[in-house]
């Protein structure tokens, strides 16, 4: 079963104001008995401490207190305090000697409906509760008296509204491809019938958590109400409360509350309420505040609703959606294209141009301007249905222009029905997009070059032309460069504008404001020796795009070890791929990831022997191999696998070995039975054997690397972790799996990028999970490869900075005229006579 992470708020922890005085003067305290019982009040209580009943439904609640000192029987003196007279009952609180828990019942048989009480109960006596220590010494209790009427909506007599959460995936993450961050359920809601506005509902319930999750997952849950104070609906706020959820045992349950003055010592001013409107509760983004109840954070509040998604709709409620999706195509022709798509309410988006490159602010405004009728009407055009929109003729010319457009919705269902009229339409809101145009007949070029150079300017620090290049650029205008460092070979048929459209590195725009001022130069670190690399980026100047590239080839040897993975693209040709006599004759090292690491590297895990299977009865030639699971077994530890061009069902796939996985045990441990299976990145829950999991294939000379059979991953199942493990425990979790011959072995294992860890050990949270086998996939020999087609790697990651680029000598056709002056008295004046061009070198 899943397990939650942790997700650190990305603010600090907001604390409580408390009021405090000038000029104290302190005192020193009494001393702390050293007979102390050490009587305190537990926070988790199995009761809740606000209390709510219907009338005739209880009388009653029991707490729980505990005591640190257990030698003696006792009966604690309490002191309680109430706001109103003989409501409140509390029995004794009593302690039998050797015990250090007990429970006492507080009774309020006279209690009415419709008013709050409330009751203190402190234990004061020194003897009996300590001075100093944190423990909790009192117990505020508030009761209330009320029925609850389900909410219905009156036309349609719907009962269940919609809850959805953005509290949970601020503080807990899970590695699930069906994890849903932003869980939205159906439920009943409840309104106090003495109260309107003031409404409860069970909305942290499992069907959340398996939504946010994306299935079951460890928590605790007691399964608690949920409070939304929406009496006046501009002031909606979470009075303090509990969740009932216990995500992470070290943080206890956790609490929720708005950022509010009823429920912290604030300005009233200073409060972030939410709002009502037609039917919909939505609160503003970080007004929530989430307190966990034990650990180094009790106590302490964090913000939460960090997107302000948190929301609630009553029965009946509909959210409406008013917004306009606009997109831009570069100049042509001197035609601008303006794609717009109008959502489903959105009625009519009412647009004119401006002059610039407007913010978000300035568009903000002239969109005012244009609802107040303060920009003409004839240059105002309307459209009412999602379409694109072509803009040419503009008088101005060439130049950044600014599409600004109003949203206009009708607000809320028309109460005559039908269609709300045009002119009774309200704005809901506004939508911009900046973009260049260029005039029929002009041109506007992207104004950039780039380079990279091969240097031992840093080879001091072991950075030199084996493993690494000098990458410069210069240029005018640049406000976006997507950019890549690959090797040239993996982007041969790549079409390099689409894919760094999608998946190209952004510069910053301190590297832009460098590259525009002068230049940007850095040390490209990491490459391989001997191999060809290209730099590629897709510069954008506010007009159009345009593609730009730079190769060099570093010098001295390629090192496979140094590769931080390899794909199935990188297999040497199947007739450079090991023979079965190599596989058998050497003593492999063995280098991978162990996912149970601390910190996950790469790193020598031992050795691997291949040998032929004795058992071997088959037409395939099987094989054993010994020392893949990377532990150390009593007994067994074999695993089965194939010599692939031997195998009929991997026809056509290059490659050297390959295991073959089952749920039999393949060794012993400590009298454990040992198993070896696979994980998908698809469904890391899942543990799968099967044959055929991982290709073992020649990257180079005397190197093997493991990568995902390309058939299962055509089946939607990407195997890259090697799962062993007892009923009981893992043992290992193995990837980027890499056999070495010795006697070709270069060393010089490479340190992972920071990126690569986090998500190893994001993945090792989720695997570390004990499981059994669950699924079974069974091999497919006709899965069509050629859609597997993976994207190459991008090397762009260590940056260093470096010096300007050489000045270098360019060629240009020139010419020159001589200043002539004719002395024609005070009238004179200075002519050009023209000289021949000449064609000369400038440095």
């Amino acid at each position: 079963m899943k397990t939650f992470k942790h997700i650190l708020p990305f603010l600090l922890a907001l604390l409580v104001l408390a009021g405090c005085e000038d000029d104290v003067t302190y005192k020193q305290g009494a001393a702390e008995n050293p007979d102390c019982y050490g009587v305190y009040f537990p926070k988790k209580q199995a009761t809740r401490t606000d209390l709510e009943f219907e009338p005739g439904t209880q009388t009653e609640a029991i707490y729980t207190v505990k005591r640190r000192n257990a030698v003696d029987p006792i009966v604690v003196p309490i002191v309680v305090t109430s706001n109103v007279e003989n409501i409140f009952v509390v029995e004794p609180i009593a302690f039998e000697a050797g015990e250090d828990e007990t429970t006492f019942k507080i009774s309020f048989p006279g209690a009415q409906m419709g008013t709050t009480y409330t009751c203190d109960i402190s234990i004061e006596d020194p003897r009996y509760a300590s001075v100093y220590a944190p423990d909790k010494v009192s117990l505020s209790i508030s009761l209330v008296l009320a029925k609850w009427e389900l909410v219905t909506d009156e036309k349609t007599g719907e009962t269940k509204g919609r809850y959805r959460d953005d509290i949970l995936g601020n503080f807990a993450s899970i590695n699930n491809p069906n994890a849903n961050p932003n869980p939205e359920i159906q439920l009943e809601i409840y309104e106090r019938s003495d109260k309107k506005g003031y409404y409860r509902m069970k909305a942290y319930t499992p069907e959340l958590m398996n939504i946010f999750a994306g299935g079951p997952v460890n928590h605790e849950n007691r399964g608690v109400w949920t409070y939304v104070d929406a009496t006046d609906p501009e002031k909606v706020y979470y009075p303090y409360q509990s969740t009932g959820l216990t995500l992470f045992p070290e943080m206890g349950e956790w609490f929720i509350a708005s950022q509010t003055p009823e429920n912290f010592a604030m300005d009233g001013g200073a409060g972030q309420y939410g709002t009502l409107k037609n039917g919909v509760i939505t609160f503003p983004a970080q007004s929530i505040l989430l307190e966990p109840s034990e650990g180094e954070s009790a106590g302490k509040f964090f913000y939460a609703n960090a997107h302000g998604l948190q929301r609630v709709m009553l029965p009946g409620a509909r959210v409406y959606d008013y917004s306009v999706a606009l997109t831009k195509s570069e100049p042509a022709d001197g035609v601008v294209k303006i794609g717009a798509t109008l959502s489903k309410d959105t009625r009519e988006f009412r647009y004119a141009i401006f002059a610039g490159n407007l913010s978000d602010g300035e568009a903000s405004l002239k969109a005012q301007e244009m609802a107040d009728g303060k920009i003409a009407a004839e240059n105002i055009e309307t459209i009412t249905a999602s379409g694109t929109i072509s803009v040419q003729d503009l008088k101005e010319g060439t130049g950044k222009y600014t599409l600004v457009g109003c949203i206009y919705g009708a607000g809320e269902p028309n109460p005559e029905g039908g269609e709300t009229a045009s002119e009774n339409l309200k704005m809901q809101g506004y939508a911009f997009i900046p973009f260049g145009y260029v005039a029929k007949g002009d041109k506007v070029s992207v104004i950039l070059k780039v380079g990279l150079e091969s240097t031992n300017e840093f080879a001091g620090q072991g950075i030199t032309s084996d493993n690494s290049a000098k990458f410069w650029a210069y240029g005018e205008g640049i406000e976006s460069l997507k950019y890549g460092v690959f090797k040239t070979k993996d982007i041969k048929n790549v079409d390099l504008t689409t894919f760094l459209q999608q998946n190209g590195e952004v510069f910053s725009p301190e590297q832009l404001e460098a590259i525009n001022s002068g230049h940007y130069s850095v040390m490209l670190t990491g490459l391989n020796g001997n191999t060809e690399y290209t730099f590629a980026g897709l510069a954008y100047n506010g007009y159009v795009s345009t593609l730009v590239k730079a190769t060099i080839k570093t010098t001295g040897k390629f090192n496979p070890g140094l590769e931080s993975e390899f794909l199935y693209t990188d297999f040497l040709p199947q007739d450079k791929q090991p023979k079965k006599e190599y596989l058998i004759s050497t003593q492999w090292n063995y280098y991978a990831i162990n996912l149970l690491d601390k910190k996950p590297m790469r790193r020598k895990i031992g050795t691997v022997t291949i040998a032929d299977d004795p058992k071997d009865d088959s037409s395939a030639d099987l094989l054993t191999i010994t020392g893949l699971p990377g532990v150390k077994f009593d007994k067994g530890g074999q695993i089965p696998a194939v010599y692939v061009p031997a195998a009929s069902p991997l026809a056509g796939i290059t490659g050297a070995i390959s295991p073959l996985l089952s749920q039999t045990p393949i060794g012993t441990i400590n009298g454990e039975e040992i198993l070896s299976g696979c994980v998908s990145d698809e469904k890391p829950d899942a543990l799968y054997a099967v044959n055929y999991p991982f290709i073992g294939g020649a990257v180079a000379d005397g190197y093997i690397y493991f990568v995902p059979t390309p058939n299962y991953i055509e089946q939607g199942a990407t195997f890259r972790y090697l799962y062993t493990l007892s009923a009981t425990a893992p043992y290992s979790i193995l990837t980027d799996m890499l056999l070495v011959d010795p006697a070709k072995d270069m060393g010089g294992i490479p340190e992972l990028a920071e990126e690569r860890i986090a998500d190893l050990r994001r993945m090792a949270a989720e695997l570390r999970q004990p499981r059994n086998y669950v699924e079974r996939l069974e091999y497919s020999a006709s899965a069509d490869r050629s859609s597997v087609k993976p994207l190459p790697t991008n090397h762009a990651k260590g940056f260093l900075p470096a010096s300007a680029p050489e000045a270098k000598v360019v060629e240009a056709t020139v010419g020159f005229s001589e200043a002539v002056q004719h002395a024609e008295g005070a009238g004179s004046e200075l002519r050009f006579r023209k000289t021949a061009a000449a064609k000369v070198t400038l440095k």
